[in-house]
């Protein structure tokens, strides 16, 4: 396989909606699913986020757990992934953690498109690396291909919707990790996991449920996607 293993981590209400119509931080996760966070990413080479998710939620980008450092150590990995952000606008607030410097990094890459902003693309090859991929959006099976050639294995994916969806949408994710959350927000204008077109009933995606863990009220499953 020229890319690398994709595998996303989100966590849904039961009515599966990411996070509210205002676009809120999500709040309606516990500690378990913090920890299965830090799990997923002490496997990973890399982690990859939207830039609408970069500046909505300002996540962190390391493994938070000293044990599961630990781990991650053990499997022969450098204490900090590599962080890519998905932009074809170029737009990522110099203040975000995506630039911290606290906490271990194996390296800062933002991929974003050739007509992208030259005065944007010029403040962030300061901070990062830029790659230029595709027209008017990303091209992500370039992308991953370039990653592979970077020596990343495995790419963990947290997020948002959009990015999520043109992943699925190019048939470039292998197993999805959703957290459930015994919540429930509506509205139709709140996001869920795939945000875009979406899918004909022919043309839906398959998964099979390869593991359901129950944690309290929270639901960890672990689908693969069958091809």
């Amino acid at each position: 396989m020229d890319r690398p293993f994709v595998y996303l981590n989100m966590a849904m209400t039961v009515d599966g909606k990411i996070t509210s119509s205002a676009r809120e931080r999500p709040r309606f996760t516990s500690e378990h699913d913090r920890r299965q966070m830090d799990r997923l990413r002490a496997t990973a080479d890399g982690i990859m986020i939207g830039a609408r998710t970069v500046r909505a939620d300002n996540p962190a980008w390391h493994v938070r757990s000293a044990a599961m450092r630990e781990h991650r150590k053990s499997l022969g990995k450098p204490a900090g992934l590599l962080r890519v952000v998905v932009t074809a606008g170029a737009e990522i607030d110099r203040e975000s953690r995506f630039f911290d410097d606290s906490h271990a990094c194996a390296g800062r890459i933002v991929a974003t498109v050739e007509d992208a902003s030259g005065d944007r693309l010029a403040a962030l090859q300061s901070m990062a690396e830029v790659w230029k991929i595709g027209r008017g959006r990303v091209d992500l099976p370039e992308l991953l291909r370039r990653l592979a050639a970077r020596r990343v294995e495995r790419l963990l994916v947290e997020g948002g919707g959009e990015l999520n969806w043109a992943l699925v949408r190019d048939d470039l994710v292998d197993e999805l990790h959703v957290t459930i959350a015994p919540a429930l927000l509506g509205g139709q204008a709140a996001p869920t996991l795939l945000e875009g077109p979406g899918f004909t009933m022919k043309m839906m995606r398959r998964l099979r449920l390869e593991q359901l863990v129950r944690e309290g009220d929270e639901l960890f499953c672990r689908y693969v996607v069958e091809r």
